[in-house]
């Protein structure tokens, strides 16, 4: 288990501890007070009080080591079967100056086992329950008994059934509170570690892709500048009896060369950033000029309409060297969807910034919506693998935010990218 889920169950469970003790140290007051004054059954009230102002004193104790567990402090399984320790004490000296194992509320005792069980190694576990029996028969033999109740009231009904109902309500209001408590609690961890192992498969995926990315660009590198070279010789051979169309056509061609070579370079650095390279922080702004530069010159002919990029003012959001390639592969995606037609819009509340692209396609499946990436699912049958979108969902969750695809009306897509707002900057 994590160290910091670690720290959070154990803060957890001390945390549990301290208010059902301060619900017991409440209740028992409200008893002797019920009991000594209202029923007029006399109560050696110094030893009871007191007992309760010690329990009082150590449930502070416990509140305080509460902050310190969740500033990081480890609490350890020593520390807390103490707790219960005294708790057990505690209930069997109250009990010992209230009838012994006769009052109704000795079943009490099972409460701090059922918690011991629940959070304790069965070593803690069972030494808990040998001290408890111990008392438990000591108090059957050494006591001091509870008053007589008034003639009256035992006509109209016993106070020991009585007494025992209300305890066994009290009882399994706790137990079955805290067990309920504690299995959301446990839920609550299986679904984090689950998110967080997730996860970790996410970010290895990510690093096979990159390093078979850089083996790529190099294996690849050698080929297109053995084809730039063959290009320019043919070129010139051709320079004199070839048409201007054929001429131009070579010219397209290693531009075209040229250009994959300046993709695989960048390729090659991302990598190397991506691994070495911090988070920045830029401008929201900024970063959408940047993605619509790289863009436009990728895909000069498709239109991107941005309708209200604002430049005088944006927050700032993280960023490092595969966000704004995250956002160029959207933008891609939505381009193959509608080359004719692709609109960018930028807004922000007062905690994240918000990017929108949205296409004319034919949208996306439902399980694409659903996935959001999270798999190599592709809309482009047999001539894509998903990676963009795969690779753009990994890269925001890094930087803490995320990216959703909405049904756009009237047709195509709007894929949503939500950035955390780290502050904010004057463009």
């Amino acid at each position: 288990m994590p160290v910091a889920m670690l720290i959070n169950s154990t803060t957890t469970s001390l945390q549990t501890l301290f208010w059902v003790r301060s619900l017991a140290i409440f209740g028992q007051l409200i008893t002797v007070v019920i009991v000594h004054f209202g029923l007029a059954m006399p109560l050696p009230l110094l030893p009871i009080l007191s007992t309760i102002a010690l329990l009082a004193t150590v449930n502070l104790y416990t509140g305080r080591r509460l902050q310190q567990a969740q500033h990081g402090r480890v609490v350890s399984d020593q520390f807390l079967a103490a707790q219960l320790t005294i708790d057990v004490m505690a209930l069997a000296v109250l009990l010992y100056f209230s009838g012994g194992a006769f009052n109704p509320f000795v079943s009490l005792f099972l409460l701090p086992l059922a918690i011991a069980s629940a959070i304790l190694p069965i070593g803690y576990t069972v030494s808990l329950v040998i001290l408890t029996v111990f008392l438990y028969a000591n108090l059957m033999i050494d006591n001091i008994p509870l008053p007589p109740a008034p003639v009256v009231l035992e006509e109209i009904v016993s106070l020991h059934i009585f007494g025992m109902w209300i305890n066994f309500v009290i009882s399994a209001s706790l137990i079955a509170g805290f067990i309920s408590y504690l299995s959301s609690k446990i839920r609550a961890f299986d679904f984090q570690l689950a998110r967080t192992r997730e996860s970790q498969l996410r970010q290895e995926q990510i690093l096979a892709l990159g390093t078979l990315a850089a083996g790529t660009a190099h294996e690849l590198g050698t080929p297109l500048s053995t084809i730039a070279v063959l290009a320019a010789e043919l070129e010139d051979q051709l320079a004199v009896t070839s048409s201007t169309e054929i001429q131009e056509d070579f010219a397209l061609l290693r531009q075209q060369v040229g250009q994959c070579k300046q993709i695989l370079g960048g390729m090659l650095q991302k990598v190397e950033l991506a691994k070495t390279q911090p988070f920045s922080l830029i401008s929201a702004a900024q970063l959408v000029a940047n993605v619509l530069e790289k863009f436009q010159l990728l895909r000069p002919m498709v239109v991107v309409k941005v309708p209200n990029i604002i430049h005088h003012s944006s927050p700032l959001v993280a960023c490092d060297a595969t966000l704004e390639q995250a956002i160029l592969n959207l933008l891609n995606n939505a381009a193959d969807a509608s080359s004719e037609y692709v609109e960018l819009r930028l807004s922000y509340t007062n905690q994240k910034v918000i990017i929108d692209i949205c296409d004319k396609g034919l949208g996306f499946p439902q399980e694409i919506l659903t996935l959001k990436g999270s798999e190599f699912i592709s809309t482009k049958g047999e001539h894509g693998m998903g990676i963009g979108l795969f690779l753009a969902n990994a890269t925001l969750e890094r930087l803490g935010g995320d990216v959703v695809f909405l049904p756009r009306e009237g047709g195509g897509v709007i894929a949503r990218v939500i950035l955390p707002i780290h502050s904010s900057a004057t463009d």
